[in-house]
């Protein structure tokens, strides 16, 4: 039965970022009823096509009417998804804690990928994550928060090359983690950058999806 619970964990985590997938390629405009969809041909996706990880192999990797590739941006995010909520809950963490902020920054890495941008509204899903905090006596670093914002909003007057959506994700983030681990989330988005650079050869990156790893990757490890 703990296996059994496990894989259920799992496949609920895969899913949630699979379901965020398809809501941050639509939004705003995002139509409950629409079935999901070939982006080339869009030929209606049947049932086990849209499994988590298991559609992306029953269909290696293509599309089966067309033969396009399915980037595998999907399968490896909701591999990543899974494990990541199974690991909070193997390790018996504070859902209350880290859950709503975890739904954002995959929510907003998404966007950032697709589009670019974000919307400032939607960090109101990691609400709950602060409230929770504030009325159990856990430590919010406002200061550091208001402190790491006005650097960075400086640094972008000078320089003009930090997204304004990545200023105020980061502020919100050092209000939650503090100077210590905001500079490492931050290090370490910077070190999955440059990798990426390195691979791909790209010049311009969006910059969110790194951070929501960074935070994953310390929040696992100090937390």
């Amino acid at each position: 039965m703990t296996y059994f619970y496990y894989l259920i964990i799992f496949t609920l985590g895969s899913s949630i970022v699979s379901f965020l997938t398809v809501v941050a390629h639509d939004f705003p405009k995002i139509d409950l009823k629409r079935r999901s969809s070939c982006d080339n041909c869009h030929t209606i996706l049947r049932w086990y096509e849209l499994i988590p990880i298991l559609g992306f192999i029953f269909i290696e990797g293509k599309c089966s009417k067309c033969n396009t590739k399915v980037p595998l941006i999907y399968p490896v995010t909701e591999l990543i998804g899974g494990m990541f909520f199974l690991t909070i809950i193997i390790q018996n963490r504070n859902l209350y804690m880290i859950v709503p902020v975890a739904l954002m920054l995959i929510f907003l890495s998404f966007m950032d990928h697709y589009y670019g941008y974000v919307y400032s509204l939607l960090y109101l899903i990691s609400l709950p994550t602060y409230l929770y905090a504030y009325f159990h006596n856990y430590q919010l670093h406002l200061i550091i928060g208001f402190l790491v914002y006005s650097v960075l909003i400086a640094l972008n007057r000078l320089y003009n090359n930090i997204g304004l959506g990545d200023v105020e994700l980061i502020a919100l983030l050092a209000i939650l983690f503090g100077l210590e681990d905001i500079l490492k989330i931050i290090l370490i988005a910077c070190l999955t950058c440059i990798f990426s650079f390195v691979t791909n050869k790209k010049r311009s990156f969006r910059f969110i999806p790194y951070l929501t790893i960074s935070t994953g990757i310390i929040y696992l490890i100090s937390y």
